[in-house]
């Protein structure tokens, strides 16, 4: 028999552990995962046309996968097999996403995605083999050749770090130069559409 599609919302909302557990046993049809990517498309969507991809504490990440584990004793949440999960407007592909709750702040404290890492928001698209969400610091790493693009513009390097918060990127070369390959007359287009200063009367 094929297995049925996993589909399962975690939320910056939950309260205690037992709420994952519940998820994962009660919900096997994904209802209350669909109302709540529902309810998240209805909200008006940001403009991500900054240098690092960007996530809103309060929109709910909605995930599907071929397979799901959830481990109360090591408070884990582990999904395998075309692994998609979706927060507003950004999107990230992989092969397994691990993430690792903290019981005590009651939140998630860091999620793993491995295998074809892809992240894709408005124009951006990065791709890499490992990336890894950190909730203290926000921030996402990418390694493993991780190559980002926005518009023809590109850039890569051993380890490319986003600080979500901040619209700030940075990249390391590690053993090998960081490369880039950028286009001045898209950086011009997107710092007018992110209304920037205009010209004085």
């Amino acid at each position: 028999m094929d297995r049925r599609r996993a589909s399962y919302s975690l939320s910056r909302r939950w309260h205690a552990w037992c709420i994952l557990a519940c998820l994962a046993t009660l919900f096997p049809s994904g209802a209350w995962a669909a109302e709540a990517g529902r309810k998240a498309n209805q909200e008006p969507k940001k403009k991500s046309g900054g240098t690092a991809f960007q996530a809103s504490r309060k929109d709910p990440i909605f995930i599907t996968s071929n397979w799901m584990e959830a481990d109360r004793k090591k408070n884990t949440i582990t999904y395998k097999g075309q692994v998609v999960a979706v927060q507003a407007d950004m999107t990230m592909r992989s092969e397994t996403l691990t993430a690792y709750y903290d019981p005590e702040m009651k939140q998630l404290r860091e999620a793993v995605a491995e295998g074809k890492v892809q992240v894709v928001q408005g124009d951006k698209n990065a791709r890499g083999a490992k990336a890894i969400f950190n909730g203290k610091t926000k921030t996402v790493t990418l390694t493993g050749s991780p190559v980002v693009r926005q518009g023809n513009s590109e850039v890569s390097g051993s380890r490319i770090t986003f600080f979500m918060e901040e619209d700030r990127a940075v990249v390391e070369g590690g053993s090998e130069r960081v490369k880039a390959i950028i286009f001045p007359e898209e950086l011009q287009d997107r710092e007018k559409g992110a209304g920037g200063p205009g010209k004085g009367r």
